[in-house]
Parts: structure tokens; C-alpha cells; sequence
């Protein structure tokens, strides 16, 4: 088992240097100093640069899921579907404040709100409740107040199954996520506490009465 590791490539901290390394280029592929001369780099200017890539990979992302689809839900869930990207544009918002980002992120929940209505799924990353939970959020950073409270309403007639499984994919931790969420970036009391507490509770007795059998 020895043998079976990667060889740790990443240099011991580096001091920022003078300005005149901020004028190198530290992206050419053939360079082995390209990482040095990047963590060599003052700090306001190296954020920038990983902001930037970081801006671009959301573009991509979007273009690639969003834009080759169509505009058409398929999988709405955060984990593996739309509202990932809708989730996307929402933190690249929180980073930049672009309107588009956050009406795109917008249009996107509307569409995984309509396909997902149905659905018995009810965690924040794979079910309704993540949605909901999104679709609130992004509507109060909007200033649409009729839409925050559509999402709240659809969000509080959420029911948990009795056999819901305790997890956080598609179980009761899961919704606990989207409680958190929502009294996190709405209002500390929006999802009250004694609801959080009932499902909380009731969880870890469950985990409990596993542990000590």
C-alpha cells in the first residue's frame, strides 16, 4: 500500500514578490515555475485572476448545461440537474452582483418549479424543497416579493413522508439543509424554529435508538 499515493507537487509557502512578477505570464504549459510565479503573485491581483476563471468556468457550465439543453428541464434536482446551474449563477451573484446572473438563476428555478410540483422528493440537493428553498432566496436578492412568497408557500406545504429515510440526499437531514437555507439568506425565523426542532429531534432520536441496539 506504500506505493499507492501521488507525489505532493505543491510548493512550501512562497512570499509575494515585487510587481514586476505580476508582469509575467504564468500560464504557458511548458513552464514547470508557472504555479510558483502564480502563488508569487500579490494577493488582490492573484484573487482576481482565480475570479476571473472561476467566471469563466460558470460560463461554460451554463452554456453547456443550460444552453445545450434547450432551455429544458430533464433532471431538475440541485445534485445533478438544472437547479445546479441555477445554483451556480446564484453564487457567481453573491461574488459579482450581475443582474443577468441572478435573472438567468431565476428563469431556471421557474422552469425546475413547474416540472418538479409533482415530485416526492422533499431534500434541499435532490428534491422540491431545494426549489423551493432556491427559488425563495433568489426572489428576495430579485426584489420580487409576490415570488418569495409563492416559493415560501410551496415550500411550507412540503410534507415528509413517515417512512423517510434519515439522510442527507433524499431523507430528513436533507430538508433540514433546506430549513437552514432559507433562515440563513431570508430570515432567521422563516422556516420557524419549532419545525426545525420537531424534525430535528426527531432525526437524532432515530439515530439514537439505532446506535444503541
Amino acid at each position: 500500500m506504500g506505493d499507492r499515493y501521488f507525489p505532493n507537487e505543491m510548493p512550501d509557502y512562497i512570499p509575494e514578490t515585487t510587481t514586476t512578477a505580476v508582469d509575467e505570464t504564468v500560464s504557458e504549459r511548458n513552464n514547470k515555475d508557472s504555479l510558483t510565479k502564480l502563488l508569487s503573485l500579490p494577493y488582490n491581483i492573484l484573487s482576481q485572476r482565480l475570479k476571473a476563471s472561476a467566471l469563466d468556468v460558470k460560463d461554460t457550465v451554463v452554456r453547456e448545461t443550460w444552453g445545450m439543453s434547450g432551455k429544458r428541464v430533464k433532471d431538475y434536482s440541485l445534485y445533478t440537474g438544472a437547479l445546479g446551474t441555477a445554483y451556480l449563477l446564484f453564487k457567481a451573484y453573491q461574488v459579482t452582483r450581475n443582474q443577468n446572473d441572478l435573472n438567468l438563476c431565476s428563469d431556471i428555478i421557474k422552469a425546475c418549479d413547474s416540472v418538479s410540483r409533482d415530485s416526492g422528493r422533499v431534500t434541499f440537493i435532490c428534491g422540491r424543497a431545494g426549489v423551493c428553498a432556491l427559488g425563495a432566496v433568489a426572489a428576495k436578492h430579485a426584489g420580487d416579493g409576490r415570488l418569495l412568497d409563492h416559493y415560501l408557500a410551496q415550500f411550507k406545504e412540503i410534507r415528509l413522508p413517515s417512512d423517510l429515510p434519515y439522510e442527507l440526499l433524499y431523507g430528513r437531514a436533507g430538508f433540514l439543509w433546506a430549513c437552514s437555507f432559507l433562515n440563513k439568506h431570508i430570515g432567521k425565523e422563516t422556516i420557524s424554529t419549532s419545525r426545525k426542532v420537531r424534525h430535528f429531534f426527531y432525526f437524532f432520536s432515530i439515530q439514537h435508538s439505532l446506535l444503541i441496539r
